[in-house]
């Protein structure tokens, strides 16, 4: 088992629970999948938690499940896709991860959105916004963090999970 942490950052719908599914099985480490964490820690799916509470609640148990984590050892965690729009959150993921950035285009994303039957559920919308367009707007807007804290940056497009994640591995090595 490795020593050091992985987290998987990157907008929803790039692979960041599937990849790291795989990638803790591969490195003997640990996986952890952020939202299905606080979840099950609020009896609650992440819709309805906006709903009732907004994402500023969400966004505060987030942060508070990252600290944790990043004390702990041998762990690939997939991150929600909002993670880094903390500049504590950015700063624990400098600090206590090796930060994987996996990429999609708007396109990628939009068509696995629309395949995903549990999106309304597990990813609500972040705007008003029309989901392509949504899409396209908060992506150019948190491009910037991700590049901020990412160790390196894998593009997803065309590629399968278990790729990825010898992709991530190989890297590592």
């Amino acid at each position: 088992m490795r020593e050091r942490n992985i987290a998987l950052i990157g907008f929803r719908a790039t692979g960041k629970s599937t990849v790291g599914k795989i990638l803790a099985g591969k490195l003997d480490m640990r996986f952890i999948d952020m939202d299905q964490r606080l979840c099950m820690e609020s009896g609650r799916d992440i819709a309805t938690w906006v709903k009732q509470d907004g994402w500023g609640s969400f966004r505060r148990a987030e942060s508070g499940l990252l600290e944790i984590i990043g004390l702990q050892k041998g762990v690939v965690l997939a991150t929600g896709g909002g993670i880094i729009l903390d500049a504590q959150n950015r700063g624990v993921l400098r600090k206590d991860f090796f930060t994987v950035w996996l990429k999609a285009t708007p396109q990628t994303i939009y068509a696995r959105l629309r395949s995903d039957p549990c999106s309304p559920l597990t990813r609500p919308a972040l705007s008003e916004l029309p989901v392509r367009e949504e899409i396209e707007t908060v992506l150019s807007e948190r491009e910037p963090l991700y590049s901020e804290v990412a160790n390196i940056e894998i593009d997803t497009e065309g590629k399968e999970a278990v790729a990825i994640a010898d992709e991530i591995g190989s890297l590592m090595s």
